[in-house]
């Protein structure tokens, strides 16, 4: 097994989940397709998603991703996270994330409402016998998001390093001799144990389904948490029909899409479940009976990451 491949949908109540750029004091929306959907970007995905996996570990976090240590064996930041380590005289240190996200995109058109905020203190403002208190606006709407997870299992807890071989070679324009790197290969130089690597991607999966931290929580409690979910335990690494849950503006998934690219899976001969909620979407009974027809299980969001946990501990 290479991959899991996750992409669910979240609805949401009103919420403002990842801000936009602000007008004044205005808190905006951040928003596509000719501004008439909301989404969250990619970034603000990873950091939420880091985040919950640190809330449950937090003796594994041993730096913060502005100051990496670099340490992949053990520190888990390091290794799912990746970084840019910068060192004075070399082009630094870097490692690629295998969690790889997309930004959750609002699936229907929906109105944007702005929040009246008020902020009142006791103190008094030097300049007058009024007490001080300011007022914001913050955009909020509910939506139904597509997010998407691929964890990269083949490169969690492993670094590979070139093997780097000196050779001159004379160039047409020079007379003298200049060495030039030669790239003959590449050697792991870090290998975590199986039970370690196991423990890393459990620990992505639980945050997948615990899904919280983003914006406005205080105010406005929502999450992006998966309710409809494809899970796809994967041969190859790959980021084919991340976008087979996208709905129109009635809710509906496409059953066309939905059938191509469940014929792909079995054809490539990887292993799906849908995890499920009710009342989602408008052709809920079209879309069970295609996966009924395609002998994909069915079961709740949480019962398919459990499946997914045992795989991997099967199968890594």
């Amino acid at each position: 097994m290479k991959s899991v491949s996750m992409t669910w949908l979240s609805k949401t109540d009103l919420a403002n989940l990842n801000s936009g750029e602000s007008v004044g004091n205005v808190t905006e929306l951040k928003l596509y397709a000719n501004q008439q959907k909301p989404y969250v970007s990619g970034q603000s995905i990873r950091r939420a998603l880091f985040d919950t996996v640190a809330r449950s570990n937090p003796e594994r976090f041993l730096c913060s991703p502005e100051t990496p240590c670099g340490d992949v064996a053990n520190c888990w930041s390091c290794d799912l996270r990746g970084f840019l380590a910068t060192e004075k005289g070399s082009s630094g240190t870097r490692r690629w994330s295998p969690v790889k996200v997309s930004p959750g995109l609002g699936q229907v058109e929906s109105n944007i409402v702005q929040d009246l905020l008020t902020r009142h203190s006791e103190v008094e403002k030097k300049e007058s016998e009024k007490k001080d208190s300011r007022i914001a606006h913050v955009q909020m709407t509910e939506n139904i998001y597509r997010c998407n997870v691929v964890l990269d299992l083949a490169n969690v807890g492993i670094v590979r390093e070139p093997i780097i071989e000196d050779k001159k070679k004379a160039k047409k324009e020079e007379k003298e001799e200049k060495a030039k790197q030669l790239v003959k290969g590449y050697k792991t130089t870090i290998d975590i144990p199986l039970e370690e690597k196991v423990a890393r991607t459990h620990a992505i999966l639980d945050a997948v389904y615990h899904l919280n931290g983003f914006a406005k929580q205080a105010r406005s409690a929502a999450s992006l948490a998966p309710e409809i979910m494809l899970l796809a335990m994967q041969d190859t690494y790959n980021q084919r029909g991340l976008d087979v849950l996208d709905l129109n503006n009635q809710r509906e998934i496409s059953v066309k899409k939905l059938a191509t690219v469940l014929k792909e899976h079995q054809l490539l001969g990887n292993k799906l479940v849908v995890g499920w909620t009710p009342e989602m979407v408008a052709n809920e009974e079209e879309i069970l009976q295609l996966f009924e027809e395609y002998r994909v299980p069915v079961m709740t969001v949480l019962e398919g990451i459990l499946w997914a946990k045992e795989q991997i501990r099967d199968q890594v």
